[in-house]
């Protein structure tokens, strides 16, 4: 059998799971979602990691990588099952387990398991992100006026509800962006026809096809204008968090490691 040479393996890997990871990014802030054949990019560095066992080499631990593939699938299909996930995103752990099993530099990190490096500094940076989208929403509050349209003699609950969680927009942009941004009160019609809105708490992860042919039919009526304001929340890319958490590996390592370091310590 022809031996892997540790750079021609590492060359293949890296490469692979850039090219994977970075045609993902871009999908899912275009259009929040991912096609299959993305994913079925990894299948060269998976064959390459199976050879690499049978030919014995001792470029990849075999237990570690089982561990390691367990823990992120795992992980995936958890999160997913649980509403926390999309698809895109649990196939993207699972991708990753099988493209890598171990960290290659310069793509190192602290605890050995680069699948969970990538995971953990793109949930930090996606926190990140919504931590500075809250305090822009906050400061537009305050500095704004009108800003809370509808809401502003509703409760100081909702209130915060809506600053936490959601901006305004028009209906027509929501039309156009429906796919990466999901409806944070629902319209109801009374018995005189006129529309009313209901704040929507919770995170959501899928777009709402109902939402937006609900609003379809209210625009169809002439009961709401394209002009409209609504409030919406944007989904989080989080493929694109993992990619950059990926890429910033090299310079900061793995974030969560030193979260709990700076914690404990």
């Amino acid at each position: 059998m022809v031996m892997i040479t540790p750079s021609l393996y590492e060359l293949v890997v890296e490469a692979s799971v850039i090219i994977m990871m970075g045609i993902g990014s871009a999908q899912d802030i275009r259009r929040r979602e991912v096609e299959d054949y993305v994913w079925f990019i990894a299948a060269l560095p998976l064959a390459l990691n199976i050879y690499t066992i049978l030919v014995g080499s001792a470029l990849i631990e075999p237990r570690l990588w089982a561990v390691e593939l367990a823990l992120l699938t795992g992980m995936g299909l958890l999160f997913y099952y649980l509403g926390l996930f999309g698809g895109a995103d649990a196939k993207a752990l699972i991708a990753l387990g099988l493209s890598m099993p171990r960290p290659i530099p310069p793509f190192e990190s602290q605890i050995g398991l680069f699948g969970v490096t990538v995971f953990d500094n793109g949930v930090v940076l996606a926190v990140v992100y919504a931590a500075l989208f809250v305090v822009v929403n906050l400061f537009r509050a305050l500095l704004v006026k009108g800003y809370l349209g509808r809401y502003a003699d509703a409760s100081s609950r909702t209130k915060l509800g809506m600053i936490l969680y959601a901006y305004k927009t028009s209906v027509e942009n929501y039309m156009r962006n429906y796919y990466k941004l999901f409806l944070a009160e629902k319209p109801v019609v009374d018995t005189q026809g006129s529309v009313t809105f209901t704040p929507i708490y919770g995170v959501r992860l899928a777009s709402d096809d109902e939402s937006f042919n609900e609003l379809s039919a209210l625009l169809a009526s002439g009961k709401l204008d394209p002009k409209d304001e609504i409030w919406v929340s944007q989904g989080l890319p989080l493929v694109s968090f993992m990619f950059v958490g990926m890429i910033i590996t090299p310079f900061t390592g793995d974030l969560v490691f030193h979260l709990i370091r700076a914690l404990v310590g």
